[in-house]
């Protein structure tokens, strides 16, 4: 009986191990914040949230950047399936769409599948890069008008670093 209580107790500690683990902890991506992208300064300081709720966890961690000319550019990196962003990423990540006013489309950025997304008339436009399974970096950019605005923007970002990281 005693043998029988222990191997219970050790498989809801796994099973409670493996739900807490679908997010990496906020904490560990703040070195790889750069402290400039694309020419901007940070303006204040990463925001950043471990959240779960009903067995799912998901973290998210935000920084923003910005100059005098109101030029500005977030950086926002993202865990868990549960994430908002990972599931806005899911629904539209096969999407093509361009209108007077929007485009929409994937694109490969250094190996991994994004989704670029443009508002013309707003311009500002956005580029979320699938890491890996649950892990998503989002990049948002105003004003851009064109999608070679903001893809330069990635090579600042260490997106192979994130995504170790993130496994």
């Amino acid at each position: 009986m005693y043998a029988k209580g222990k191997i219970i107790l050790l498989a809801v500690c796994l099973l409670s191990i493996s739900v807490a683990v679908g997010a990496t902890d906020y904490k560990s991506w703040l070195p790889l914040i750069p402290n400039t992208l694309g020419g901007l300064t940070r303006s204040g300081e990463p925001d950043g949230i471990n959240m779960e709720m009903g067995g799912q966890s998901w973290s998210s961690l935000h920084q923003e950047y910005s100059n005098k000319s109101n030029k500005k550019i977030s950086l926002t990196i993202v865990s868990g399936l549960v994430a908002p962003q990972a599931q806005a990423f899911q629904s539209m990540s096969h999407m093509q769409m361009e209108t007077q006013d929007q485009v929409v489309k994937t694109v490969n950025v250094s190996g991994y599948k994004s989704l670029f997304q443009l508002s013309k008339a707003e311009k500002n436009g956005s580029l979320m890069i699938s890491v890996n399974q649950q892990t998503l970096v989002v990049i948002e950019a105003e004003p851009i008008t064109s999608e070679k605005e903001l893809l330069p923007l990635t090579e600042e970002v260490p997106l192979k670093k994130i995504a170790t990281q993130a496994k």
